[in-house]
């Protein structure tokens, strides 16, 4: 699948701080390291959605419980990569 490529516009600071990640690392390149980053954004959201659907009282004690258990096996297996 062809990658869509796209133009943006960033702090120069950050870009410097990129550039000077990417000079240090054999393989790396200002696209992965933007796409690690907005990779990193995207799950930042969806936990932030997640939280917010399930922080009320509306929700029911059998979905809370759910999502506990799903919560704890993501854990676990993030923890089983390390």
């Amino acid at each position: 699948m062809a990658r869509p490529k796209l133009s943006i516009t960033v702090d120069p600071d950050l870009l410097r701080v990129v550039d000077e990640y990417v000079d240090a690392h054999d393989g790396a390149d200002r696209s992965k390291v933007i796409e690690q980053a907005l990779e990193l954004w995207t799950a930042s959201q969806q936990d932030a959605a997640m939280e917010a659907q399930f922080r009320g009282a509306d929700a029911p004690a059998h979905e809370r419980i759910a999502w506990r258990s799903v919560r704890r096996s993501a854990a676990a297996s993030q923890m089983a990569k390390r």
